[in-house]
């Protein structure tokens, strides 16, 4: 199948503009290509992000065009960074809301499952993951703290309070991952707006044919917007609950996320193809299952004595055998968060969020927790309550109080509420805190 594009492509007097536009050509034309190629060898099944890219090509020529000036801004942008690090490493904090979509009772996973996974992106993206390398492994020096965590949505588009997620029964059996996950004219669900959240689908994708999970990319938010985020199998998200071997501690979410931020699989898609970042190892073709170390030393593509850099989040092994990403692609993903999607680091989805129980220096302390209904609030710094939500696990604000003192006692009461999980969210001054609550 071959189809007509037309590149915008100018060089400029400048040399170094040139050069870059030049460099920001070959990555998109490379893309492409290695789009097809990967197609044609069958290396899509576990990742579907470049077939679906491949797709929005097909039906929108000009999308090459996109992402020829998102590369061109992104060469620009690390140009600029000073040895791939972000100065002050300001943490970015990315609010994201779950589309649970459930067909059975199972697909409708727990709160603990989804809460896991947040958990393991905050690791994953920090360098606090317990898998990470050994300070003496070859590949140490490149493994880089990306500065970027996330929280489920505090906050709706509207200004409401939620938990950040959204649970929608619908009608079909499974998905195919070719998008309809992400309209209710489909069977899926319409997305927040993407450009103040990071919208993540929950679904069974076993009509996929083995895909666990694809995500978009950055140069295709403002012309799609509805289509924009990450979508991923159920048996590959977080750990526990419905979460299967080998895929089950959560990395499907953190390689989609990669994407999302604008980065490539290790390999290019294409036999010794190119990611485009300078400190990941050329490899072959994508990995698999967990190779021994090291792997493909002196390959065909001219990786070093330590062979493939295959335990990279970028690349297809399994999940306990994935561990780190570098610091050229941080930068990449930096120049995303800084492009294209530079609004979302303005999103009041996380507004002033604290995490009771997992912050430092918490203001607030609730116990005991789990409790058969009664929640006792505890101020560690005489703060007032103006505002106190707690809410269920489809989003809906089931109980509000308003100007709580802290020596105050929530009750739950058993004849208008069920067993289970609730979020409570304390407004006090200018920041909002977060805890589970769990009645027994």
């Amino acid at each position: 199948m071959c189809f007509k594009f037309t590149l915008n492509f100018t060089i400029s007097n400048n040399s170094f503009e040139g050069s870059l536009k030049i460099k920001a050509l070959i990555f998109v034309l490379a893309f492409l290509f290695t789009a097809e190629a990967a197609l044609a060898q069958g290396n899509l099944n576990k990742c579907a992000t470049m077939t679906n890219w491949r797709t929005t090509t097909l039906k929108d020529p000009n999308a090459v065009t996109r992402m020829q000036e998102v590369e061109l801004r992104t060469m620009e942008f690390i140009q600029q960074r000073n040895n791939s690090s972000r100065g002050s490493q300001t943490i970015i904090t990315i609010p994201v809301v779950i589309h649970v979509l459930w067909n059975t009772p199972e697909e409708n996973i727990s709160f603990d499952q989804i809460n896991s996974q947040i958990d393991i992106l905050n690791k994953d993206f920090r360098l606090l993951n317990d898998d990470s390398l050994d300070v003496n492994h070859p590949f140490w020096e490149f493994t880089a703290d990306c500065g970027i965590e996330f929280c489920l949505a505090s906050f709706d588009p509207s200004g409401q309070p939620t938990s950040g997620i959204t649970r929608t029964y619908t009608t079909v059996e499974s998905f195919s991952g070719n998008g309809e996950e992400k309209s209710s004219l489909t069977g899926g669900v319409d997305n927040w707006d993407p450009h103040h959240y990071l919208n993540i689908w929950v679904c069974d994708l076993s009509a996929s044919g083995g895909t666990l999970g694809y995500a978009t990319f950055p140069s295709e938010l403002n012309t799609e917007p509805e289509l924009d985020g990450v979508v991923i199998n159920h048996t590959a998200f977080g750990t526990g609950g419905t979460a299967q071997y080998p895929n089950d501690l959560g990395r499907t979410a953190t390689h989609e996320i990669g994407h999302w931020l604008n980065l490539r699989h290790i390999w290019g898609d294409d036999t010794c193809g190119d990611d485009f970042v300078d400190d990941t190892e050329p490899a072959e073709t994508s990995n698999a299952q967990c190779p021994s170390f090291p792997h493909n030393a002196f390959n065909n593509c001219g990786s070093g004595e330590f062979g493939e850099m295959y335990m990279n989040y970028m690349d297809y092994v399994d999940d306990d055998c994935m561990n780190m990403f570098t610091f050229g692609q941080s930068s990449r993903m930096d120049a995303a968060l800084f492009g294209e999607r530079v609004a979302i680091l303005n999103s009041a989805g996380c507004s002033g969020f604290v995490n009771i129980g997992q912050s430092d220096s918490p203001e607030f302390r609730v116990f005991p927790n789990p409790s058969n209904g009664d929640f006792q609030i505890q101020s560690l710094d005489a703060h007032k309550i103006d505002i106190l939500y707690v809410i269920d696990l489809q989003g809906m604000v089931v109980e509000e109080f308003e100007s709580i003192y802290p020596t105050e006692t929530l009750r739950l009461r058993n004849n208008y509420k069920t067993h289970g999980v609730y979020i409570l969210k304390i407004i006090s001054g200018d920041k909002l805190y977060h805890s589970k609550l769990i009645y027994e």
